[in-house]
């Protein structure tokens, strides 16, 4: 067993593409009419287009401000959305719903995702251009604590489908869940499932033989898990012969953060998949510090998914 050996090599008849059963239907995506937001509203928007799913478009406008400025903003909002809809639409049909509504952000947009029953919410990234801000406490952060439904945190033009995505992995069910909703965003990707591990006393071991044998301990539990979870996937669809799906799985020595990071250098994936606790968040997620790390400073697109 090698990190590079692949599952299920031979394509399905789909061709690794989402079943009907398991397909993104339809998207929430919050915008604050930013330019962070209009990269998120054209994801939106090509995902939509990508799946023929619905698309629910929010703003929300802040509680705080004087009831007179509320209903300027609200009125120049509205149309600024329906102008950027008929920009971004180019043509095609794309069912779309507008609501601009006053309250607070991470609330009105959890409501909107339960109200709408979203497979997917898409957020633009939170202000933090000179990388100090911390992620925690922001909307997006609430929202990914709070809510129950896979987030997508965007940062880079939406040109084509996701063509190479980067997932997280241990031996969790975060992962699994990780490994899912990585199939069903990117169904036409190169997946690569990278696993970090580390040799317990490792400063009091000398020579190479105790690493070994755990990388490759580690690489048979990685290969076992993904095989199991991608033949878990196959049973729950209609099309029982899919959706099959290379995936590349490598094991890297080192810390989390750093061997994920120093994938993404080797990869340059245009997303990034992590699994996050279902009850409290980002900040205390199993990766802990990396889900926070990664969303605080992304090097691409991010998918956040919950296990429950």
């Amino acid at each position: 067993m090698t990190p590079t050996d692949l599952i299920d090599p031979s394509p399905s008849a789909n061709g690794g593409r989402a079943t009907p059963d398991n397909r993104i239907k339809r998207i929430l995506v919050a915008t604050d009419l930013s330019a962070r937001s209009d990269r998120a509203m054209a994801r939106a928007f090509s995902l939509a287009q990508q799946f023929e799913a619905e698309l629910s478009i929010l703003t929300v406008i802040d509680e705080d401000l004087p009831v007179s400025v509320q209903d300027r903003v609200k009125a120049a909002a509205q149309t600024e959305i329906e102008d950027m809809v008929s920009d971004l639409a180019g043509g095609d049909v794309v069912k779309t719903t507008v609501n601009v509504v006053i309250g607070k952000g991470d609330i009105e947009i959890g409501r909107a995702a339960e109200e709408a029953d979203a497979d997917l919410v898409i957020l633009g990234s939170h202000r933090n251009e000179a990388g100090s801000r911390p992620v925690v406490g922001t909307t997006m952060e609430k929202v990914i604590r709070q809510g129950s439904r896979p987030v997508l945190v965007v940062i880079n033009r939406a040109k084509v489908p996701y063509s190479k995505a980067l997932i997280g992995v241990d031996f969790s069910v975060y992962s699994r869940r990780a490994i899912v909703g990585a199939l069903r965003l990117a169904p036409d990707a190169a997946l690569h499932a990278v696993h970090a591990f580390h040799v317990p006393f490792e400063g009091l071991i000398s020579g190479g033989e105790v690493r070994r044998s755990v990388r490759q301990e580690h690489e048979e539990m990685l290969a076992d898990m993904i095989d199991e979870e991608m033949a878990n996937l196959i049973s729950a669809t209609v099309d029982r012969d899919g959706p099959r799906k290379n995936i590349n799985k490598l094991v890297r020595h080192g810390h989390v953060e750093g061997v994920l990071r120093q994938e993404v250098g080797n990869l340059n994936p245009d997303l990034v998949v992590l699994g996050t606790h279902g009850r409290v968040g980002v900040s205390r997620a199993l990766l802990g510090s990396v889900a926070e790390s990664f969303l605080n400073n992304p090097p691409c697109d991010v998918l956040v998914v919950k296990a429950w």
